[in-house]
């Protein structure tokens, strides 16, 4: 509690803090690009500026969409919001009148030198306020009040919200570094499970999200993503895993574009075509969960209880096996309750033939209430401990599945990539990482995700020398992401692991339509580099 207070605290006097700096830094940064011939603004710096203007400005339609809500409500009762008013208005009268309330002399005088219009009787200079005066005086009073209202609150949003992003900036920084290592990309090793990602379903013909928001990214030439090819791609994907038959389909978050309702139908019947011997793990992505877009703010969370709810009530529907703990669906009424009942369903824990070790986990324990901080991921201490407990009852190779980012790339970092990584990410590595080290042969240790749609394969060396793969998979129907560009190109990934113990990833990107019809030859197989 008292750490929550001096947070909060440091949050309101930040904002002046960063404007005071920022007076100092503007004239410093206008001296030195004049100094380099403009030099100093590289495309990067660009990129960051661009980045965090579009962060809060879409939190600040967020806020506008808050105001609008009160519109509706002080609309729906504007006859007794009148009544208020006048009845306080009479109250000020009356009490003027009442106790006899003198007018101070620079309320007079500056009421005389004003434009404003009055009616001197109201506010006699040396005398007494008139019924009209106390009531007008009330007014005003109530006026004042409402500005100051909206102006503590619009600076306490923009303080906390700036608080927010630097406290995410500075768990950024100390987040692990991935490097790529291509040298575990040998040929062979059973199959454990398909991994398809970030699917982005959406209903109605609608294109995906950030695909309407910037339709650059999408390359030219290839048909749009809208909803008949988004569940087109899904099930040519879905036809190929399944002639594989894999012991588990692990779908890792974002399967629908908003967490709708129809989306989720979408998503369940392309889906019914995986084969019945074939177990099923879903983890939630921030789109199915947690999204909170500009156009519809959540800063009470309101629509993130229900979104947990559906995902829910598809989990029972969709996931297959024998997974720990076992599924409960929780009483609808109570929205903190519902926030509550999904965090007790990770880690979802299940056991394959050959003592390989599956383990799901909720990326999406941070409450976002901002618009541009959705895509921020947290695992929370609670799965944490209770995944902890589990690694140390047993022993052998481990999978761990979850959404966000567990840590960040090794080469330049863009702002964006501050707000998509779990930010206890590095625990959970330092955790995997002592689990592998306890026995190096036989402990291997695998993370998989998705989230950025960037596809990579790498490692991650604790300082006592304990080793963790992790794989990224990109956009299963939208496809791998460079320099904002996708590529368009579906594909999933076959994760298989050797007599050796080394993970093996490959990526089969999804055969033309044409092709997929025909007598199907084995997938083509590249291993990620």
């Amino acid at each position: 509690m008292v750490r929550r207070t001096a947070l909060r605290a440091l949050y309101l006097v930040l904002l002046p803090v960063l404007v005071l700096f920022a007076l100092l830094l503007v004239p410093a940064v206008i001296v030195a690009r004049l100094g380099s011939s403009g030099r100093v603004w590289r495309p990067e710096t660009w990129k960051k500026v661009s980045y965090g203007s579009r962060y809060f400005r879409s939190s600040f339609r967020g806020r506008l969409g808050e105001v609008v809500d009160v519109i509706d409500v002080v609309r729906d009762g504007l006859i007794l919001l009148f009544g208020v008013v006048a009845v306080v208005c009479l109250a000020g009268g009356l009490l003027a009148l009442l106790f006899e309330i003198g007018v101070p002399g620079w309320l007079s005088a500056w009421i005389e030198g004003s434009f404003v219009a009055s009616d001197p009787a109201w506010f006699p200079a040396g005398g007494r306020l008139s019924f009209g005066g106390g009531a007008a005086l009330a007014l005003v009073a109530c006026v004042a009040l409402v500005v100051l209202a909206l102006g503590l609150s619009l600076y306490g949003w923009l303080a906390f919200a700036l608080g927010e992003a630097t406290r995410v900036i500075l768990k950024y920084g100390g987040a692990a570094t991935l490097f790529p290592d291509p040298g575990d990309a040998i040929p062979g090793g059973r199959l454990v499970l398909c991994q398809i990602s970030d699917l982005h379903i959406t209903a109605n013909g609608r294109e995906p999200y950030e695909i309407e928001e910037g339709s650059s990214a999408w390359p030219e030439g290839v048909p749009r993503p809208d909803t008949a090819e988004l569940t087109g791609r899904l099930r040519r994907l879905v036809a190929e895993i399944a002639a594989m038959n894999p012991p588990l389909v692990a779908l890792t978050g974002d399967m629908t574009d908003l967490g709708e309702e129809a989306q989720w139908d979408e998503l369940e019947a392309a889906l019914s075509g995986i084969p019945a011997s074939s177990r099923v793990l879903m983890v939630p992505g921030n789109h199915d969960v947690a999204i909170n877009v500009g156009t519809s703010p959540d800063p009470y969370l309101k629509k993130r209880a229900e979104r947990e709810q559906r995902f829910i009530d598809v989990l029972t529907r969709v996931e297959r096996g024998p997974f720990q703990p076992l599924l409960h669906i929780p009483a609808r009424k109570r929205a903190r309750r519902r926030l509550r009942a999904i965090a007790g369903l990770y880690p979802r824990r299940l056991e394959l033939e050959g003592g390989i070790r599956i383990f799901g986990l909720n990326s999406n324990r941070y409450r976002s209430r901002f618009v541009g901080s959705n895509a921020i991921g947290q695992i929370g201490g609670g799965q944490l401990r209770r995944l902890a407990r589990a690694l140390r009852r047993g022993s052998g190779p481990v999978v761990v599945l979850l959404h966000h980012h567990v840590a960040r790339l090794a080469g330049p970092i863009s702002l964006n990539d501050t707000f998509m990584i779990a930010m206890d990410g590095p625990r959970l590595l330092e955790m995997l990482a002592a689990y592998q080290q306890k026995n190096p042969k036989k402990n291997s240790a695998l993370v998989l995700h998705g989230h950025k749609h960037l596809a990579f394969f790498g490692h991650y060396r604790s300082k006592s020398g304990g080793r963790v793969s992790v794989y990224a998979h990109p956009s299963s129907t939208l496809g791998h992401e460079t320099d904002g560009h996708l590529d368009g190109i579906a594909r999933f990934a076959a994760i298989r692991l050797t007599d050796e113990g080394i993970w093996r990833v490959e990526t089969h990107p999804l055969r033309p339509a044409r092709a997929a019809t025909e007598a199907s030859p084995a997938a083509a197989e590249a291993a990620v580099s």
